[in-house]
């Protein structure tokens, strides 16, 4: 925990760059100034801070799977070597001419 009252001259700096790294995220200019001067420190004000500033980031929701990905995913459909030197590992040929094969892995006509 910095304390600003004693901080260096790289302290302040760091301390301004965490600030500005913070607000571009999407973080209130008050609750980016504490985390920067160290307020997350051990103490309710720095715990407050802290859940504040977690509720204020962005979350991206994630885009959606691919039929292939799907299809990978799924255990069911796992293709393994059972000899040879790959004994055990999947083998992508194999499940991509399954895949091939269902109607989600068809191709459409144009």
């Amino acid at each position: 925990m910095i304390i600003m009252a004693r901080a260096t001259k790289a302290e302040t700096a760091l301390a301004a760059i965490i600030q500005q790294m913070l607000e571009e995220k999407g973080v209130q200019t008050d609750i980016a100034e504490g985390l920067a001067k160290g307020g997350v420190g051990l103490g309710s004000g720095g715990l407050r801070i802290q859940r504040a500033a977690e509720r204020q980031t962005k979350k991206e929701s994630k885009r959606a799977l691919n039929g292939w990905q799907k299809f990978v995913k799924a255990k069911s459909n796992k293709y393994k070597y059972k000899s040879g030197k790959k004994k055990g590992q999947v083998n992508f040929k194999a499940m991509s001419a399954a895949f091939k094969k269902t109607p989600a892995g068809r191709k459409k006509k144009k």
